[in-house]
């Protein structure tokens, strides 16, 4: 009877092609959780949270391979308990076969169904053409990432990261700290410091706002455990917002760089 749950590995191109939603700005919408919570966007969102949504069936192979990636995720970002929100939203589902798919791969973020809890609704709201379909959304309602492929944890994290998210969850790993840009703003050379706790190899990338490659500041680079400083220039670079994103083994990292050119 639930034999539809079986993971797929076999990806469907339908999924990966029209999954991506049209719109820049989000819809507000209104779901109500498995456990009966009503989550409404835009509160969210007013509150100064990051949303990250994850639109999946539950008889979808990829939403099935993909759906502990997002819980992984979640638990970074502190379980729903820092300043980023994770909801799933299913499509056709009723409460039922969510909250056996939630068992069957072992997730605890919340959930709404398409048939009884709103899902539907929330679906066609963002006129997506297929799942899974996992998206971030920041606090002044911009799309920032309208479809994150592959949705994998390190993927997910990224893009919440780039919408201004802070990860909680990371207690027990090594940790790049004493992590900065200076001066910043910058108007022509500027620093990288930190801080590694083991040895550990490093990369830095320079993003623009909408996550954009705009140029390599250090390529994969071995580094003993203790302080490091590394220098870049700003030139070429128009004034405005840009992030920087640290690669270590552990994990990634983002800090805001400001350019105002004197």
């Amino acid at each position: 009877m639930k034999k539809f749950f079986t993971v797929l590995l076999i990806f469907m191109a339908l999924g990966r092609t029209n999954a991506q939603t049209p719109l820049t700005i989000a819809p507000d919408f209104s779901v109500k959780t498995v456990e009966g919570a009503v989550i409404q966007l835009y509160p969210l969102l007013d509150a100064g949270k990051v949303v990250a949504l994850d639109f999946f069936s539950v008889s979808c192979g990829p939403c099935q391979l993909y759906a502990p990636h997002f819980q992984g995720a979640f638990e970074a970002f502190g379980r729903n308990l820092g300043d980023v929100f994770f909801l799933g939203i299913n499509y056709n589902g009723t409460n039922s076969d969510v909250i056996f798919f939630d068992s069957v791969f072992n997730l605890t973020f919340p959930s709404a169904s398409g048939l009884d809890g709103g899902g539907n609704a929330a679906f066609h709201l963002f006129q997506l053409a297929a799942y899974p379909t996992v998206l971030v959304i920041r606090p002044d309602k911009v799309i920032t990432n309208p479809y994150i492929w592959p949705p994998t944890t390190d993927n997910i994290i990224d893009a919440v990261l780039l919408a201004g998210g802070t990860l909680v969850g990371l207690e027990n790993k090594n940790e790049l700290s004493d992590l900065g840009v200076f001066p910043n703003p910058v108007s022509g050379q500027a620093s990288i410091r930190f801080k590694l706790d083991t040895p550990q190899s490093v990369a830095v990338d320079l993003l623009d706002l909408s996550g954009r490659h705009i140029r390599q500041l250090l390529p994969q680079t071995s580094f003993a455990a203790g302080a490091h400083e590394i220098n870049f220039s700003a030139s070429g670079l128009p004034d405005g917002t840009f992030f920087v994103a640290f690669s270590t083994d552990e994990e990634r990292y983002v800090r805001k760089l400001h350019v105002l050119k004197r």
